[in-house]
């Protein structure tokens, strides 16, 4: 690909969400030198990488949450394996299950398994809305980490959440929600190209009565994650240096990322992690 044609690529990464999570797949594997987590980072220390970083708020999450090992686990939204292939290594689960919508992150994710000989994990393309291929009452967790914003029918997400844990069940949904503004045309405009429908708060709470889905605790860390993305500029003063031209522009592309998702969640986003049980 030349750089014109790299630059194209770039721009219409902000318009596509498949393009985008192709760009930033490759923005992060320059980051670290490998494929990262696709979600956000949460801070803990100055000198974190930025993979570091996303697996300090994976961490988090799983502190939130009684251990994995010897369970079946569902991760929701899974990118491109990496954060179920990390919690597949810390946590000791007897079977972790990661699905996706996009089948080229699904595609990325077991070819990174094949180099890792992993055997208790699955990876599969399916729809958060309808988890055709889980069966009713086979898991014990359901872990969705900074997926859901993008799911349009968000009732649907929590019904199958409800369907497919056994009774006594956890999950735990760890999403970018909004803090109600009024909105331009524009902006209404890229958020449904890019499948952006956040929640507020409220209603997420409001439909998991309706979906019979006890909420134990909701706990809002934007603060850290804020904390966490101000140290990009170290992250990328490391980034692997192959293609000057190619390197230039991913960092423009990671530069806008950073400084737009810190804007949004000092003003209109607010990042919160939400756990509960299926008590039927």
């Amino acid at each position: 690909m030349n750089i014109f044609s790299k630059i194209i690529s770039l721009v219409r990464s902000g318009l596509s969400t498949d393009r985008y999570y192709i760009s930033m797949n490759q923005a992060l594997k320059r980051l670290d030198g490998e494929y990262t987590m696709l979600h956000y980072p949460y801070y803990l220390n100055e000198n974190d990488s930025f993979y570091d970083a996303q697996k300090n708020l994976t961490d988090y999450c799983l502190s939130q949450l009684p251990g994995l090992k010897g369970k079946n686990v569902l991760e929701i939204g899974c990118g491109n394996g990496t954060q179920a292939m990390y919690i597949s290594d810390k946590c000791s689960p007897s079977k972790m299950t990661g699905i996706d919508l996009n089948p080229m992150n699904i595609e990325i994710a077991k070819n990174e398994l094949k180099k890792k000989e992993t055997k208790n994990i699955l990876f599969q393309t399916d729809d958060a809305q309808k988890l055709s291929t889980i069966k009713s009452k086979s898991m014990d967790y359901v872990i969705n980490i900074e997926s859901a914003f993008h799911y349009p029918d968000k009732a649907s997400f929590l019904n199958e959440i409800f369907r497919v844990l056994k009774s006594g069940g956890t999950f735990l949904i760890a999403d970018i929600m909004s803090v109600p503004r009024k909105t331009s045309s524009f902006k209404k405009y890229w958020k449904t190209k890019m499948h952006l429908h956040h929640w507020p708060r409220h209603m997420y709470e409001n439909e998991m009565l309706k979906s019979k889905l006890n909420v134990l605790q909701v706990t809002d860390i934007t603060g850290n994650v804020i904390r966490g993305f101000e140290h990009y500029k170290n992250w990328l003063r490391n980034m692997k240096k192959k293609n000057f031209i190619e390197g230039i522009l991913l960092k423009i592309f990671y530069t806008i990322n950073v400084r737009l998702n810190i804007y949004l969640l000092k003003s209109r986003r607010q990042y919160c992690v939400i756990v509960g049980e299926k008590t039927d």
